[in-house]
């Protein structure tokens, strides 16, 4: 029998070469072919593994979900405790909304490995009603009665219908029960798990390193393997502090963070590396609030209507957002309401409906009013601003636009970290420049019922209006989608058409990663925070598996 060998020496030099080349295109062909064939067959999925680091301002406080009110805390608690949704096997509500039955998973555990039970939700609901807790989250915990009816079984009975219980729910995380138990309220503060905590999340606490002033430079995090919601797919996840949103910048500029995220559109325009922007909704928007009681002019609906049909809305959104925003002409969010294309102001008009109602141009271009006999007002206030670049930017394209009608706004710049305990607790402005959002989404009952006008409520025009009220109340005791959305529209024209704030945009909340990272899910969210709350789903790696 004749040998490959003896076949391959039997050719000529030629024949030699031209089988030699034959051979190496048909395995090279073969290895393609199996290439394309295990390509078609397979598609990529995420695979455990890897590390990342997020940079945030600021610092943790209290890293414990019944206290957490700081962008940092509340962070670091989507990071280390499940809310209710992934802990629960079922939640259903009664048919009137009154009475919303819950069942537990079973094996569920905390961090240390103690058992996670009924107890310990119905512990956390009541803990948020404490007085003495101070949590930020007691008022939206009023009428809402948890009881315990087995280990895995609970029961929430709330006095009346609200249609967004639901959405209450998916903001409750879990605190465990046998750490705080013999904690007095009030001392809770002092505790030293709220720096070191024990959860429930995709990620467990490892370790922190701070600096000799206090400052804590880094959080470091684990996978939890006992996740109800399944085993994060990032090992390790790392978030550092900054003082100081430059040095934030720096260190994601410099490669030392892979992710950050900002709502500053100036932030965004100084990054100098490639990266991945993801963009998520917020169920809110910026307006300049008006308060009507500390100064006369601006009593007038005539003014009020001036100064919002004066504003190129799409102006500011393209020029400090870069089209990064959606215009807002009234109090429900967009995320419920379509948002209309900004009309370009008619300035001509503005001026002409300013001398019918009988405001005159006056000096230096001040319009004014003659009150009584010979009194004379000017159409003149002053905004309050916090000491936000891009806030600070909208209030000088706001006073320009405003000068052209004749209307006088004068700047007053305040700390944005001090405004909210200062001008706006005391409602000591005469008009403000600030931001709402609604959580729940929907709910506009802290910021325009007419029993929120003051402190703590958030009702920034002290506005108030019967029909504004009735419908708000509607919204939420209405678990008929449609009929509360007819509503909503309702309580839109009701609340605009009496101009008691200056609606101007809902910008995209930004985050920005290194192109690597992949699972992070963009949409509606209903706090900054929330962009955490799928972080076991972050992914820096992928595996081929059989489609």
């Amino acid at each position: 029998m004749i040998s490959p060998k003896q076949i391959f020496l039997s050719f000529t030099a030629r024949e030699r070469k031209v089988f030699l080349a034959a051979a190496f295109f048909l395995v090279i062909s073969g290895a393609v072919l199996t290439a394309l064939a295990w390509q078609n067959a397979t598609e990529a999925v995420p695979a455990r593994g890897g590390e990342y680091t997020e940079g945030m301002t600021g610092q943790p406080t209290y890293v414990n979900p019944v206290l957490a009110s700081s962008e940092a805390d509340k962070a670091l608690t989507r990071l280390l405790f499940a809310n209710l949704p992934v802990l629960a096997d079922k939640i259903e509500p009664d048919q009137n909304g009154r009475v919303w039955r819950v069942r537990l998973k079973e094996g569920l555990v905390w961090s240390d490995g103690r058992q996670l039970t009924s107890d310990d939700v119905v512990f956390t609901v009541q803990k948020i009603q404490d007085p003495e807790t101070q949590s930020p989250l007691f008022g939206a915990w009023q009428g809402v009665a948890a009881n315990r009816m087995s280990e895995l079984e609970l029961q929430f009975n709330l006095v009346g219908p609200y249609s967004f219980f639901g959405e209450n729910l998916e903001t409750l995380y879990v605190l465990p029960k046998h750490l705080y138990a013999e904690t007095p309220s009030p001392n809770w503060r002092l505790s030293e798990y709220n720096l070191k905590p024990i959860g429930s999340g995709p990620f467990a606490f490892d370790f922190s390193e701070k600096q000799p002033n206090g400052f804590i430079t880094s959080y470091h995090l684990k996978e939890n393997p006992n996740y109800a919601g399944g085993a994060a797919l990032l090992q390790k996840f790392t978030v550092r502090f900054f003082s100081k949103p430059e040095d934030l910048l720096k260190a994601f500029n410099g490669g030392t963070v892979d992710g950050f995220a900002t709502l500053d559109p100036e932030m965004v325009g100084k990054v100098d590396r490639s990266y991945q922007s993801i963009s998520f909704g917020l169920p809110g928007y910026y307006a300049v609030f008006l308060n009507q009681s500390q100064n006369l002019a601006l009593k007038e609906t005539a003014v009020r209507r001036a100064l919002s049909e004066s504003v190129d809305r799409k102006k500011l959104i393209d020029g400090i957002f870069r089209g990064k925003a959606v215009a807002v002409t009234g109090p429900v969010p967009p995320a419920f309401l379509p948002a209309t294309e900004p009309v370009a102001p008619d300035l001509d008009a503005v001026r002409a409906n300013l001398e019918a109602a009988g405001w005159k141009m006056g000096e230096n271009n001040v319009r004014e009013k003659t009150v009584g006999r010979s009194d004379k007002i000017r159409l003149e206030f002053t905004l309050t601003v916090p000491e936000l670049p891009f806030l600070e930017q909208t209030a000088e394209e706001l006073q320009s636009a405003w000068r052209e009608a004749g209307i006088q706004a004068n700047l007053e710049r305040v700390p944005a970290d001090g405004i909210v305990n200062g001008a706006i607790k005391n409602r000591e402005y005469q008009a403000v420049l600030f931001g709402n959002v609604m959580n729940p989404p929907g709910d506009l009952y802290s910021f325009w019922h007419s029993n929120e006008r003051f402190h703590p409520g958030l009702n920034l025009s002290l506005y108030s209006g019967r029909e504004a009220d009735r419908l708000i109340e509607n919204v939420r005791r209405e678990l008929d989608a449609e009929k509360r959305l007819a509503d909503l529209r309702e309580l839109q024209e009701a609340i605009s058409s009496d101009f008691p704030a200056v609606f101007l945009y809902s910008p995209d909340y930004q985050m920005l990663a290194n192109k690597e990272l992949r699972g992070v899910s963009s949409g509606l969210i209903a706090d900054l925070a929330d962009r955490f709350r799928k972080a076991g789903e972050w992914h820096l790696r992928t595996a081929r598996a059989l489609k």
